[in-house]
């Protein structure tokens, strides 16, 4: 019986020829489609802010003046000349007299969405917890001199509620009111308040 070759050969052929770019093309775009959900899962986790709903105008703006008055408030106290106890605990109660105000003054803005709305009561409750702080720190001062120490408030990662804080802040373009501007997290020694606020250090 005679064989065709050329039959034969033909099919091995088309198996052992090489695979088109019509051919990866599926291949292609599977790995696009993965490559893409990594990214976005990195942006969340280490680029975008943890707080995106943005403040009304308004709110913005009376945020920002709240936080330009407290800056201004602040830098006409006078400058500790003793390192006595009793006066820096007086120099503490009088700072946070302006941040109580200033977290009353936060607690009075409005936001266009529910989710803005709970970010603004969490930095709300956060610059009211950090003020707890200094003042047990100042009471402290009064009672136990020697051994005083700064607790701040902690988030669920354990790390300063400051740090969310002045997220906030950056997020919602608001850096006169982060608190290293604000020299909240300062109990002992001089403030070092910046002569623009508003600038990113």
């Amino acid at each position: 019986m005679t064989t065709n070759t050329n039959e034969t050969l033909e099919p091995a052929f088309e198996r052992r020829r090489k695979p088109t770019l019509r051919d990866r093309a599926p291949l292609i775009a599977l790995f696009g489609i993965t490559l893409a959900g990594i990214i976005v899962v990195l942006y969340g986790v280490f680029v975008a802010p943890e707080t995106e709903e943005l403040l009304s105008q308004a709110s913005h703006d009376r945020a920002a003046a709240a936080c330009h008055k407290t800056w201004a408030e602040l830098r006409t106290f006078p400058k500790l000349t003793t390192a006595a106890p009793a006066d820096r605990a007086a120099l503490l109660e009088r700072e946070n007299i302006v941040f109580t105000k200033l977290a009353d003054a936060f607690a009075q803005l409005k936001t266009p969405q529910n989710d803005g709305a709970i970010a603004l009561r969490g930095w709300v409750q956060d610059w009211r917890g950090v003020n707890a702080s200094r003042a047990a720190y100042a009471r402290a001062l009064r009672t136990s001199p020697k051994f005083p120490e700064l607790l701040l408030p902690k988030d669920d990662q354990g790390a300063p509620v400051t740090n969310r804080m002045n997220q906030y802040s950056r997020t919602h373009e608001l850096i006169g009111c982060a608190t290293h501007n604000l020299q909240a997290e300062i109990t002992d020694g001089e403030r070092r308040y910046p002569d623009d606020p508003t600038k990113v250090p």
